[in-house]
């Protein structure tokens, strides 16, 4: 059977479902669920079919959402909780992460407060990650402009004992013991910074899911490369617009090739240069501007969840905007076409490459 991709949109009062036709040409629209809650993440679990969604709103509270039948019906899940007489209540869901394949039931959870939840039983329950929530730097960690949220959540594509956390404000952490012990991963090289270490205000940080080791990150100001083996993060900004953005792809087979949207720091629009997606293909020594069939001069926005990729060969890209513009490229970026507008403010797309 030939794959097909559907792209699971958050937006600022619900989820909406876009099931695209064999060539990807076509989509139809779907939704919106859970409106007017605010999606944060939404996650297709390709080793079972599940699709999670980060349900989060100020009445009737935030909720983990899952879907068992490709999104025609959902059941709320078991909440995150943290432990009993602490100081800290569950606020939002940030991210859903499903586990690697050698750990079929394993889903995993970032939330604000940060906090790393683990569901052993394919996100129907969930417990806090004690080893990660026990470091000591904990009490240093401050919010960023968007919260203190755990957002990012990179599985090595060997070994799922291995992986990486991003948190705003606190940095990133590592384990290689499937998370019983943590250190701090903030080392960088040749890179500009304003803070300690452990202020580095990660905004996404992602894991190539072919190449062990191979890491891509977008922080506050910078954007950084790691391959495998090293320890430090390669400063690699050098030839974008700004030095600030949130959306961050990666190359699904190639190994030297990844994706951001670049924005002005203090507007968080792409202005005065216009919406634009830059491309390396040298890990990060030079970018590319892609643009072809985009608004010309466009200030819009892109957020931190707000743009991925398929996995099909050529690889489609995909990202969603503030103004509710929901953007395709089936040619890994070469050009662009919308194929959907009018949502409410987009805050997550993610590609499900579905056979």
């Amino acid at each position: 059977m030939a794959k097909k991709v559907t792209l699971l949109v958050g937006t600022k009062k619900g989820l909406y479902i876009l099931r695209g036709d064999a060539g990807r040409g076509s989509w139809a629209c779907e939704g919106p669920e859970f409106a007017p809650a605010e999606i944060h993440h939404a996650a297709y679990d390709p080793r079972d079919g599940s699709m999670f969604a980060a349900v989060n709103q100020t009445w009737g509270g935030s909720r983990i959402e899952v879907s068992r039948d490709m999104g025609k019906t959902w059941k709320t899940t078991k909440n995150p909780a943290f432990p009993e007489g602490g100081d800290r209540t569950f606020s939002k869901t940030w991210h859903i992460e499903p586990g690697h394949s050698k750990t079929p039931n394993v889903v995993w959870a970032g939330t604000e407060p940060a906090a790393l939840f683990k569901s052993e039983d394919r996100g129907e329950t969930w417990s806090i990650v004690k080893s990660l929530d026990d470091q000591p730097s904990r009490a240093k960690w401050v919010p960023g402009f968007g919260g203190m949220g755990l957002h990012s959540i990179a599985i090595d594509a060997t070994d799922p004992k291995k992986m990486q956390v991003g948190i705003s404000v606190g940095g990133v952490y590592r384990t290689e013991d499937g998370g019983v012990t943590w250190v701090q991963d903030n080392k960088v090289n040749g890179a500009p910074s304003e803070r300690p270490d452990v202020f580095y205000c990660i905004h996404k940080l992602l894991a190539h899911p072919e190449e062990s080791g191979l890491r891509f990150m977008r922080v506050h100001e910078e954007v950084y490369w790691r391959d495998p083996g090293e320890t430090t993060w390669q400063f690699s900004t050098k030839g974008l617009p700004t030095n600030f953005g949130f959306a961050a792809a990666m190359h699904p087979r190639d190994r030297s090739t990844a994706y951001v949207i670049p924005l002005d720091g203090m507007k968080r629009t792409a202005s005065p240069f216009g919406i634009g997606v830059y491309r390396t293909t040298d890990k990060g020594k030079t970018w590319d501007r892609l643009d072809r069939g985009l608004p010309e001069g466009a200030p819009m926005e892109s957020v931190r969840e707000g743009m991925h990729n398929d996995r099909l060969d050529p690889m489609g890209l995909y990202f969603g905007t503030a103004n509710g513009d929901v953007w395709a490229s089936k040619n890994e970026g070469e050009s662009w076409s919308r194929v959907a507008q009018y949502l409410p403010y987009v805050t997550s797309v993610h590609a499900a490459t579905i056979e």
